[in-house]
């Protein structure tokens, strides 16, 4: 999952990358880059729910979850190594797109969570204009069209606060 651009150099056993996730096959492990710490751990405890939710793995057992302070750059690395077959398996998941979901947190894991108070407003339905079709004026929206709208503003409050409770995850134990 390289991008574009960037190099990859290989110098006395550390590997200098560009922003972002990087998958290492070769030493089992992921590698995510990111320009602060505050944003460096956030990201390490999405990935250790991400890998406790989704693959069932327990941190310390099946995977460790590091963040390492790059000397050369003001970066910040969260090393993920695989150590058990289990773990080393949801690599194998990973790296050959077999869970997609748990790839999306893992790239998405530094961002903030956040949540809507009372969700975003919807703007109220406007009144359509009677108009001329064939000599016949339409009539403007009545009970039934109400309705939709309310339904429409039920069903998109919904969807908000399940997007809010997604981005947590799981509930805290």
């Amino acid at each position: 999952m390289q991008q574009p651009g960037i190099t990859v150099e290989q110098s006395g056993g550390e590997i200098a990358v560009g922003l972002g996730l990087w998958y290492d096959a070769e030493r089992l492990m992921l590698e995510g880059v990111y320009l602060d710490e505050v944003t460096a751990y956030r990201a390490r405890k999405g990935w250790i729910e991400a890998f406790e939710t989704n693959f069932l793995l327990e941190e310390r057992v099946d995977f460790r979850v590091r963040v390492l302070r790059q000397e050369r750059a003001p970066r910040f690395s969260v090393v993920c190594e695989f150590m058990t077959a289990c773990g080393r398996y949801a690599f194998w998941r990973l790296t050959h797109h077999q869970a997609p979901e748990v790839q999306f947190i893992l790239e998405t894991a530094h961002l903030p969570a956040f949540q809507f108070s009372d969700g975003p407003s919807l703007p109220e339905p406007q009144v359509v204009q009677p108009r001329k079709e064939h000599g016949t004026a339409a009539a403007p929206p009545g009970e039934a069209e109400q309705e939709v709208w309310e339904r429409i503003r039920s069903l998109c409050s919904s969807i908000m606060e399940t997007t809010g409770s997604i981005l947590k995850w799981r509930p805290r134990r």
